[in-house]
């Protein structure tokens, strides 16, 4: 399992983008194009997930500060359920070893025709090293619950982070809560 950077050039741009418009729906999706944009000026890292078959998934990170945000996080159809999902995060953490990882994903909801899905995404990053953090934050009309790769989140950082998101797209701004 290898985490390499991608861009526009290299051999698996388009194989990056198929996978991007199949996994994502088209309100969370950010364009391929946008992806390698923000890449350029610096907001985003793009990174391939390769195993010994080749070009496996993909990460958008955005480091920030003492964190690492995991923006998409997306494993070709064909490779899913094959633990291929675990390496990359355990290879992510290695690639950022002086950072904390932190990833939000929908919130359970009994209500939601897909919290099957929701259930199993959140089972996944529990077995995987990460934590819950205890905070939530909404937005595209959809709660996400919060959760980091140590059991002390550093909410400072992922506030300054959202901070600096919303700052570049005022439309992006969302709060974190907690429930207790």
């Amino acid at each position: 399992m290898e985490l390499k950077i991608i861009t526009p050039s290299s051999a698996d741009a388009e194989a990056m983008d198929v996978l991007n418009r199949q996994a994502f729906p088209d309100n969370e999706r950010l364009d391929t194009d946008d992806l390698f944009l923000y890449a350029k000026e610096g907001e985003l890292e793009i990174l391939g997930i390769y195993t010994e078959e080749g070009f496996s998934g993909f990460l958008i990170m955005r480091p920030f500060e003492k964190i690492a945000y995991i923006a998409y996080f997306a494993v070709c159809p064909e490779k899913r359920c094959k633990g291929i999902g675990g390496k990359a995060l355990a290879a992510l953490r290695e690639y950022y070893p002086e950072r904390q990882i932190v990833v939000d994903f929908e919130a359970l909801d009994a209500d939601s025709p897909n919290n099957p899905q929701r259930i199993r995404r959140r089972e996944f990053y529990y077995r995987n090293g990460f934590y819950p953090t205890g905070w939530y934050q909404f937005y595209m009309e959809t709660e996400f619950e919060i959760a980091c790769s140590g059991p002390v989140f550093d909410k400072e950082s992922f506030d300054a982070l959202l901070a600096a998101i919303h700052k570049a797209a005022p439309e992006f701004d969302p709060h974190p809560y907690r429930k207790d």
